[in-house]
């Protein structure tokens, strides 16, 4: 699945309400993200960036640890941004939405953090060595993502979605710019009512469930609820997977 950002965009700003009451594996991972993020840096950071700020989650526990006047957001979507900010006592000069991977940072940092953003990288190769430039000496950067089995059952019942990266193939990238101190996998598996529930719930993440700009005819849909129970469906519930991956990477 070819990455359009304008459509990743609109997704994630029709779901930013929805979505901190349907992000449950999410926010296990940024819980799971903050003891990796303690244990990596040295001394209290002056300046953090988060990239891929969304509604914030990442963002309190941040505040939370840190307490950083020194903490500057990102994220595709311009409101989630500023609304971020806000909520957490982040000044709004500290904003720098946009598409990180074309975005000119003007600072460095001595910690760069993101949880559940980076598996919509188009070039994580040239971000990771952009990202690299942007941390001060020692510096770390600390992230999650998803891996090759994240919602796995949804591209065998459609035959789409996005092409998820391996830890083998991040960490090849990720080598020439850093010494990687830690790699992590989990596998989390949410169990729905029906096929449909498992379509609702990743509408409201903001997840496009086939990578494609089609409209789900109710035929289509139909289809889609008949192939999942056949496939997935174990004492009248049907289950989902997610596979974060974690990384702390300090600067070569």
């Amino acid at each position: 699945m070819e990455i359009n950002k304008e459509e990743v965009e609109q997704r994630f700003r029709r779901s930013r309400i929805s979505y901190n009451d349907n992000a449950r594996v999410q926010k296990m991972v940024v819980n799971q993200m903050i003891p990796m993020i303690l244990s990596s840096v040295k001394r209290v950071p002056e300046k953090i960036l988060e990239i891929g700020c969304g509604t914030g989650l990442l963002t309190s526990q941040l505040q939370r640890a840190f307490s950083s006047d020194g903490l500057y957001l990102n994220d595709l979507v311009e409101e989630l941004c500023y609304h971020a900010a806000t909520v957490n006592r982040v000044s709004l000069t500290h904003c720098f939405p946009g598409d990180v991977e074309k975005l000119f940072l003007p600072l460095s940092f001595d910690l760069i953090a993101s949880a559940s953003t980076f598996q919509w990288f188009t070039t994580p190769e040239e971000t990771f060595k952009k990202l690299s430039k942007r941390l001060e000496q020692n510096g770390v950067l600390v992230f999650s993502t998803f891996g090759k089995f994240n919602l796995r059952e949804i591209r065998l019942t459609t035959g789409g979605g996005l092409d998820y990266r391996s830890k083998e193939e991040l960490e090849k990238m990720l080598e020439p710019y850093f010494k990687i101190e830690l790699i992590e996998e989990e596998f989390y598996m949410l169990e729905f009512d029906s096929p449909l529930a498992v379509l609702q719930h990743l509408k409201k993440t903001g997840v496009n469930v086939s990578g494609d700009s089609t409209i789900w005819t109710k035929g289509r849909v139909d289809a889609f609820i008949k192939d999942y129970n056949a496939r997935f469906a174990i004492d009248g519930k049907v289950a989902l997977t997610y596979h974060p991956l974690y990384f702390v990477c300090r600067k070569r």
